[in-house]
């Protein structure tokens, strides 16, 4: 019991320390990417064993991936999150330049990639709206600000790599909608979720580099005894091609945090060229 009581509180203590060190634009802070990076930290630690398997299957697929590439120049990994899909030093020797780009950059993985004089990270939204909707939250009218994926920045790109983001783009952001904005239809929200998300895939499409894409597509509910109760989609039906590799991510297994039913994730991998 003492123990586990000593880890609850370094984690506390932990969570305390990033909330107040770690740097964040205000409208990312606001809408909540700090909270969530930190809650996603904790999932990972409790449920390392059973994740396992789907990250080594990312890094796995993501240096193949590189390594195909024929121009090795830059490679620009969207969604580094805490590094944990990313096989970074498998990267940093493949490119000449490796640039991580997500909402939240924690001091452990600055600490990583310090050690890799080729890598630099980037604060970026690849959602496009978090700046406007924190605008939004403060002006008198209600309006939902059009998704915009920027492809610019990723010109001179070898490799675009979208990592685990494509069914993440929209939660932060509607929940902040639900929060803040007022008078807008259920309805209303889930077309721009589905807008989000589309915007993102798209603009991979349009890139004229190489790129790959791993992210899930659909959910399965499980109860104890393994029996599906629901199923569906997670990038709000988003028509996808028939991925080039797929794999079970069980990210909520029967346990501490769902001790009744599990959860898993069905994630595909793709290696997309214009």
């Amino acid at each position: 019991m003492y123990a586990g009581r000593a880890y609850s509180e370094g984690n506390m203590l932990s969570d305390l320390l990033a909330t107040l060190t770690t740097p964040l634009a205000p409208p990312l802070r606001a809408l909540g990417y700090l909270d969530e990076t930190l809650a996603m930290r904790r999932r990972a630690r409790r449920n390392r064993r059973a994740w396992q398997p789907h990250l080594e299957s990312t890094r796995r697929f993501v240096l193949s991936a590189a390594e195909k590439c024929r121009d090795r120049r830059t490679v620009v990994v969207l969604g580094s999150g805490l590094l944990l899909d990313v096989p970074l030093a498998g990267l940093s020797g493949l490119f000449r330049d490796v640039v991580l780009m997500d909402v939240v950059c924690l001091s452990e993985v600055g600490r990583q990639i310090k050690q890799y004089p080729n890598v630099r990270f980037i604060e970026h939204d690849a959602t496009g709206v978090a700046e406007r909707l924190y605008r939004q939250s403060h002006s008198e009218t209600s309006a939902l600000p059009v998704p915009v994926s920027s492809v610019r920045a990723f010109d001179d790109a070898s490799l675009v790599v979208s990592l685990n983001i494509l069914s993440q783009l929209w939660v932060m952001p509607r929940a902040f909608v639900g929060l803040h904005l007022r008078g807008i239809a259920p309805e209303q929200v889930d077309d721009w979720c589905a807008r989000i998300v589309e915007a993102h895939y798209l603009a991979l499409r349009r890139l004229s580099c190489d790129v790959c894409l791993v992210g899930d597509h659909e959910y399965v509910k499980r109860d104890s005894e393994g029996n599906i109760i629901s199923r569906g989609s997670t990038v709000y039906g988003l028509r996808l091609p028939q991925p080039h590799a797929s794999w079970t991510w069980n990210i909520v297994p029967v346990g501490k945090d769902s001790p009744h039913a599990s959860k898993e994730l069905i994630v595909g991998a793709w290696r997309l060229r214009q």
